[in-house]
């Protein structure tokens, strides 16, 4: 079993969530926790980087369905990066990725999102 570890980054009106190893029953209360402490606005974008989560049950993916509906009555979204293995066969098969927007690289979620808010490095740069 292997603890899951959080971390997280500011990017102008997005918060990067880097999320390492199993989320499940016993994490998931740390988890809800950490998303609501490191969202720096309610109307946050959020990317979660999952690269190296080797497992998620449904409880971890009832946290990623509660912050997608937190985001979405903000003005915000949710986005997965980097699934693979057991959780991205669950993402699949529950058609999740149907309601949150996935991706195969942080950096394309975080293009999608500036292009978005218009806020392209070309178009930012002062």
């Amino acid at each position: 079993m292997s603890a899951l570890q959080m971390h997280h980054q500011h990017l102008t009106g997005v918060t990067v969530i880097t999320l390492a190893g199993e989320i499940d029953l016993a994490g998931t209360p740390q988890l809800h926790h950490f998303i609501g402490k490191a969202r720096q606005t309610p109307a946050d974008h959020l990317v979660f980087d999952m690269a190296e989560v080797t497992f998620m049950d449904s409880s971890g993916l009832r946290v990623l369905l509660d912050a997608f509906a937190y985001a979405q009555q903000h003005g915000g979204t949710v986005h997965l990066t980097a699934l693979q293995g057991p959780p991205a066969r669950l993402i699949e098969i529950t058609k999740v990725g149907q309601h949150l927007r996935v991706h195969t690289s942080t950096d394309i979620a975080l293009a999608t999102i500036l292009t978005a808010l218009d806020l392209s490095p070309a178009t930012h740069r002062q």
